[in-house]
């Protein structure tokens, strides 16, 4: 029985070691990692609509719907196209795509910024055929605008969806086609009510391992 405690207490040690040094690792690196999003986000704007060279300005930062307005020339007088993120419920994750249009409401060009979708199936949203240099699926949406019928073959519209991955295809082109109907309607001057606050973090390991010793006590 002592033999018994005994481990437990050098495992609870090793435990709330290890939940300590992951702490201070993800305190030290969050910063980091905030601010390459910053930067790998902007470099994403640039890419999905070019030629803004007067910048992006945010607008309804803390609404259910913000975007991004796009400035052709220094000076931010003349927009030239806007960026929103579109979020859809994939199959084992939200997945979480940028967009731009030009000033005529169509679609310049489409990047997924994050998903955790089923390796080779609902993953392949980012999939890069062989001799191309973009997602096959993503480019369908260029082109197409608020105006156009924006959903999936089956359901009559034009856009493929991946074989087997009809969930992650779906989130993806319903999540465009609600963010192109939100931006009009932005612009028109709709108000959108603030945003949701995100529920708390649940407790890491270090916090259980403590909580648990305490209610032992």
């Amino acid at each position: 029985m002592v033999k018994i405690v005994k481990l437990g207490s050098i495992l609870l040690t090793y435990c709330l070691v290890a939940g300590v040094l992951l702490a201070l690792v993800h305190i030290k690196t969050a910063p980091v990692i905030e601010a390459n999003k910053a930067s790998s986000g902007e470099a994403v704007m640039v890419e999905i609509l070019p030629g803004m060279d007067g910048g992006f300005v945010q607008q309804g930062e803390e609404t259910a719907f913000p975007y991004w307005i796009g400035y052709s020339k220094p000076g931010k007088r003349n927009p030239g196209g806007y960026i929103f993120i579109a979020l859809g419920k994939g199959y084992s994750s939200t997945i979480e795509t940028m967009v731009g249009v030009d000033i005529n409401n169509v679609i310049t060009g489409v990047k997924v910024l994050f998903q955790q979708e089923t390796p080779g199936m609902g993953d392949k949203i980012e999939e890069v055929s062989p001799g191309e240099n973009d997602p096959w699926f993503t480019r369908q949406f260029i082109g197409k605008s608020v105006n156009n019928t924006i959903t999936l073959a089956a359901d009559g519209g034009g856009i493929d969806a991946i074989s087997g991955a009809t969930i992650s295809s779906l989130a993806v082109t319903e999540s465009i086609a609600s963010g192109l109907r939100n931006l009009k309607d932005a612009l028109a001057g709709k108000t959108f009510p603030q945003r949701t606050p995100q529920p708390e973090p649940e407790e890491n390991l270090m916090e259980q391992l403590m909580r648990q010793t305490e209610e032992e006590k």
